[in-house]
């Protein structure tokens, strides 16, 4: 177990690596709408209601399997029902999205610093997610959990992007970390995924900045002992895949 003076340090390890010159130009970047709290939860039946179920099978259609019953360590198992990656659907998301915005998402900057290898390369779980990114050392190992309902307990100004579909959720309310770590799939290309996530950042002065690694394009960002980091990625189906990691937020 690591002291408590270490774990709390721990989200500065990684947010080191942004550097205080590329902090300060994303700063320059964000949007004047007002500052919302970074640290603020979202409350379950509003999770319910913005991840809208996304897919196409009539059976599900009034169902949301964002908080279906996810618990083990690893990916799912079970089928996952079809998308509905409509035109119409993705449209539906983007509205939703650019709703906290005015109605318009201003554009992310182009990535501020590039890497060969994506550091989630090879990592499966929200656990693994989280001990790649240098997260998941001591008691922030040692207490986290998995269930889908993390998902509904990120922080409200870094939630699951609008119609969006938890495929597997960790995390820990341990004070010296509060780590969530959450694995979600949307029709919405990467890009507007990622100008979502740095215009949210920017609303909640986490002072984000972009990045791309191998394959994967980044949003990252944070303030002193409090943090966050997304990946998104295109899948060969066709859906984005985002890797949404806070830490002590």
């Amino acid at each position: 177990m690591i002291s408590p003076t270490k774990a709390s340090r721990k989200p500065k390890v990684w947010m080191s690596r942004l550097g205080a010159a590329v902090l300060l130009a994303g700063l320059g970047g964000c949007g004047s709408n007002a500052a919302v709290d970074p640290t603020a939860e979202q409350d379950p039946v509003v999770a319910d209601a913005v991840n809208d179920p996304i897919m196409a099978d009539p059976d599900l259609a009034s169902q949301n399997r964002g908080n279906a019953a996810l618990t083990g360590g690893g990916p799912a198992s079970a089928q996952i029902p079809p998308f509905n990656r409509s035109p119409e659907e993705i449209e539906r998301a983007r509205t939703a999205a650019a709703s906290p915005f005015g109605g318009k998402i201003d554009p992310a900057p182009a990535p501020q610093r590039t890497a060969p290898q994506s550091q989630l390369a090879g990592a499966q779980t929200p656990l693994a997610v989280a001990a790649a990114l240098g997260l998941a050392d001591g008691v922030c190992g040692q207490s986290f959990g998995f269930s889908a309902t993390w998902a509904a307990k990120l922080p409200i100004a870094l939630q699951v992007y609008p119609r969006g579909h938890t495929l597997i959720a960790g995390g820990s309310d341990n004070p010296l970390c509060k780590l969530r770590s959450v694995r979600f799939v949307t029709p919405v290309p990467v890009g507007d995924v990622i100008d979502f996530y740095y215009a949210s950042a920017g609303k909640a002065n986490l002072m984000p900045q972009r990045a791309r690694e191998g394959s994967d394009e980044v949003v990252s960002g944070g303030l002193e002992d409090r943090g966050f980091m997304v990946y998104a990625r295109q899948r060969a189906d066709g859906l984005t895949e985002v890797d949404l990691v806070t830490s002590g937020l």
